[in-house]
This record gives C-alpha cells, sequence and structure tokens, in this order.
C-alpha cells in the first residue's frame, strides 16, 4: 500500500470513529466501507467495526471482527477483554470467563479485566471467586474508591460485614461526597441495624447517577419533622410498592404535626388505603404545586424521626381490613415465589420447582397469588382477581398464611397483620437485616433466611417441616 492510500485509509477511520462516537453510524459504515476497499486485512478499521457493531448491539458480529483481529494477534489482551464483554452482553458469563482468564494469563495485572472477573462472578453467585478477583483489583489500585467499593459489595453479598464496612469506608475516604459510595455504607448499616445513622446515608439515594426514580422538589421546601399545624404536606411514593406499603405506617404520627396531608400514590394502591383516617386528600397524579406548602418523599420519614428499629411505628394492621377470617391453624396458604423480573440479578425469585416439598402436603389447600407465571397443577389460582391491592388484600384476609418470596406482597400482607412467612435469599434486602427470624416493620411476619450456597428446596423443607410442628400442637 502505498504512503498515500495509507494516509487516506487512517483518514477514513478517523472519520468512521467521529461519526461511530456522534452516532452517525450509517456514515461510519460508509467510512469503514471505503477504508477495507483501500486495504482489506486492516486492523485498525476492524477495531473500529467490531466497536460499531456493539453499538448497534450487534455482538455477534462483533465477535465476528475481533475474531479476524485475534487470528493476527493471539496474545493481544485488549481483543480477549473485548470478547468476552462480547458474551457478557449476551448473558453469557462463563463464556466472557474464558476470555478474561486467557487475557489476564497474558497480562496479569490488568485491572480492568480483574473486575470483569469479579463481576461476571458475582452474576454466577461464585462469591469467594468474585471477592478474590476483586481483591486483586483493590492491590492494582489501591487508590481508586471504586475498586474498595465494589469489592465491598462483594463482601456484602457473601457476609463479610465487617470487611464490607471497612472498604465503605475507605472509599469514602478516598471520595467523601460520592453518592455511590455513601449508598453502599447505608445498605451495610441498615444489615446490621445501625439506626438512625443509616438514614443519613440513604437521603444521598437522590443523587445516585443510577437513580430510576424521580426526585421531586417541586421548588417548595421539605418538610424536616416540624409541628406545622397550619400547614398542607404532600407525602409522596418515590419507589415500589412494597417500599409505600412499608412506609405509609407514618401517617398517624405525621398527621399530629401537619394541619393537613396529601398523600400521592401509584393508581394500582389507592383503592387500599383510600379509607386511612389520616389522609386528608389521596391523589395519583403529580399536583399542582400551589395546592401543598410541604413536600417529603415516603421513604424519607424514618429519617425524618430518626427512628430506630425499637422506635418504629410498628402496630398492625395499619391497613384497614374489612374481615379476618384466617385460621389460628394452617390450612389455606397463599404463595408467591417471584419477584417482577426487574432487577439486573434476581436472587430474590425461586424456581417453583423448589416449592414441591409443600405441594405434597394434601392437607393443606395452596391458593397462587403469583402474577404473570406459569401456575403448577393442584393449586388454586387467584392471579386472575388481584386486580388492584384491594383486591389482593381481600384475597389475604381469608387466607391462614401467606408465604411469599421479597416483594410487596409481603410488606402487604405485613400491613395488615396477616401472618406472611417471608423467604429471603442469602443477600437479603437492607430492610430484613443481615439476621434473625423476626421483622422489627412486620410483628406477624416470619424470616426464612436461605444460606450461602444453599438449594431453595431445602429452605422450603424447613419452612414446611414449622408448618408440620404447628399442626402437632406448637402454639
Amino acid at each position: 500500500m502505498s504512503a498515500k492510500d495509507q494516509t487516506k485509509h487512517q483518514f477514513l477511520v478517523h472519520q468512521a470513529q467521529c461519526a461511530r462516537l456522534e452516532n452517525r453510524l450509517d456514515e461510519a459504515v460508509q467510512f469503514l466501507a471505503e477504508a477495507f476497499s483501500i486495504n482489506p486485512q486492516s486492523i485498525p478499521a476492524l477495531k473500529e467495526k467490531a466497536l460499531l457493531h456493539q453499538q448497534r448491539n450487534q455482538w455477534s458480529e462483533s465477535r465476528g471482527c475481533l475474531e479476524l483481529i485475534l487470528s493476527e494477534q493471539p496474545e493481544n489482551p485488549q481483543v480477549l477483554n473485548s470478547l468476552g464483554h462480547t458474551w457478557q452482553a449476551e448473558g453469557d458469563f462463563i463464556k466472557a470467563l474464558e476470555f478474561w482468564r486467557k487475557a489476564i494469563g497474558l497480562h496479569p495485572e490488568y485491572s480492568e479485566v480483574w473486575q470483569n472477573i469479579a463481576l461476571a462472578n458475582e452474576h454466577l453467585d461464585n462469591l469467594p471467586e468474585a471477592v478474590a478477583a476483586h481483591q486483586k483489583v483493590v492491590a492494582l489500585l489501591p487508590e481508586n474508591a471504586k475498586a474498595h467499593r465494589f469489592l465491598g459489595m462483594a463482601q456484602l453479598d457473601y457476609g463479610l460485614l465487617p470487611a464490607a464496612h471497612q472498604c465503605f469506608e475507605r472509599a469514602l475516604e478516598i471520595a467523601p461526597k460520592d453518592p455511590e459510595n455513601l449508598w453502599q455504607r447505608f445498605f451495610i448499616r441498615a444489615l446490621v441495624g445501625d439506626f438512625p445513622d443509616a438514614w443519613f446515608d440513604y437521603e444521598c439515594r437522590f443523587s445516585l447517577p443510577t437513580r430510576t426514580t424521580p426526585d421531586h422538589d417541586f421548588n417548595k421546601p421539605r418538610w424536616q419533622g416540624e409541628e406545622l399545624p397550619d400547614k398542607s404536606l404532600l407525602l409522596h411514593a418515590e419507589q415500589g410498592y412494597g417500599d409505600t406499603l412499608q412506609m405509609i405506617r407514618y401517617l398517624p404520627r405525621v398527621s399530629e404535626r401537619v394541619g393537613k396531608i396529601i398523600l400521592w400514590v401509584p393508581r394500582p394502591l389507592r383503592s387500599l388505603v383510600k379509607n386511612i383516617n389520616q389522609i386528608d386528600e389521596l391523589i395519583t397524579e403529580k399536583p399542582d404545586v400551589n395546592t401543598f406548602d410541604l413536600h417529603l418523599p415516603l421513604m424519607s420519614l424514618p429519617g425524618v424521626f430518626n427512628d430506630s428499629l425499637e422506635t418504629i411505628p410498628n402496630i398492625v394492621p395499619y391497613i384497614p381490613s374489612k374481615r379476618n377470617t384466617g385460621n389460628s391453624k394452617i390450612h389455606k396458604i397463599g404463595l408467591c415465589w417471584a419477584g417482577s423480573g426487574n432487577q439486573p440479578l434476581d436472587r430474590r425469585s425461586i424456581p417453583v420447582d423448589s416449592f414441591q416439598p409443600l405441594f405434597e402436603k394434601t392437607d393443606l389447600e395452596v391458593h397462587s397469588l403469583q402474577l404473570n407465571s406459569e401456575i403448577p397443577a393442584g393449586l388454586l389460582n387467584r392471579s386472575s382477581e388481584m386486580t388492584d391491592f384491594q383486591a389482593t388484600a381481600e384475597i389475604i384476609e381469608d387466607l391462614d398464611l401467606v408465604i411469599t418470596v421479597d416483594t410487596s406482597l409481603a410488606h402487604l400482607a405485613g400491613a395488615m397483620g396477616k401472618r406472611v412467612w417471608i423467604l429471603l435469599s442469602f443477600a437479603p434486602d437492607w430492610r430484613w437485616g443481615n439476621e434473625g427470624n423476626f421483622s422489627a416493620w412486620y410483628p406477624s411476619a416470619r424470616l426464612f433466611r436461605q444460606n450461602y450456597g444453599e438449594p431453595w428446596i431445602e429452605v422450603i423443607s424447613r419452612l414446611t417441616q414449622e408448618i408440620e410442628t404447628e399442626k402437632n400442637g406448637r402454639p
């Protein structure tokens, strides 16, 4: 290739890169086609083409380009790293690990790859391997706050709480204003019951770059818990249904300090909460700013009251109940085994086959409270009746026990004062704490915890044995 062609080829690849970065993808394709016409084996053009395919989520096509590069550069750790990413993007973490381990074999101090290895092992629940890989990243990048935070997150999942806490504190030393570091410290504080200090960290959620729920400031002051008998307060839901159900317990306490409570909730909750005495106005759409004086997200209420686990309001039921025909003995059971599936790493859902020991109990009447799922034979499918939370509550009222994973159903049953057994993964959400069988939030709840590495069927077996014990006379 002549010097002139070489210069033109480099120019075209550069133009393709600029077009890709500006999301002018069709133009990028044209530039690359011309570049390949000059040099069909161009490695720089292949690299750019691989990135172009990735930007279009064309992972197989990107992988084809990278494999051609690898055939020419078999010991290129960057290419191996990129190949791993293409498999990761398609959800094949095992295949991704193959390439990342090859890259590390060639370049043992490649910190980015060590982090990829760590995160892939987290997705596969290989937590010892994940922790070890994160530790390698920290050793290579000792002043990197993100490296310490990621190590702490893996240790947290693995149950190494003191070590995780140390990592989060170190991350905060390096980057004290990073909300991601405060957010992770909140989790560790909450899990060990370090309230009210944990609530301080919890307020950083509005500054998280990955936040999915809006922070409504309304250009109105946030309520700080002061007594304002002549003012109206907008309390607004900000996260999931369960979070809202958990925090409306504060309405009686709030009503003692403000003149009027306006509650903004998602529409499916309206019929359930409309009869709560402390609500002066119930809305399901964003209100006009001129209709209230102050506002507060519901999840900020525990912090406003500076509550510990010993002082949170936990008198149930705080959801109005029409009837309660459940028996003291367990016969009719409501069952929910899966969450919404909208979490990137869903550890809370349980394969329905794991409940076989429960289904084999012929003296139990099992009612399925599971939405959007195939229902096993022998269960009474109540999903068509669950049109909103009020309808679901009416079903729950006639049951003796609700067995559920960590979903809004757990909060609904708990708020109703219904007996509810909650199945928690080895890495539970902060509100359930890190140990113990009972919840400070819901006196009627019993917690069944999965140990790390324990199949769910063993947890279900323990639960089934507990039912048998009660049938045999234990109150």
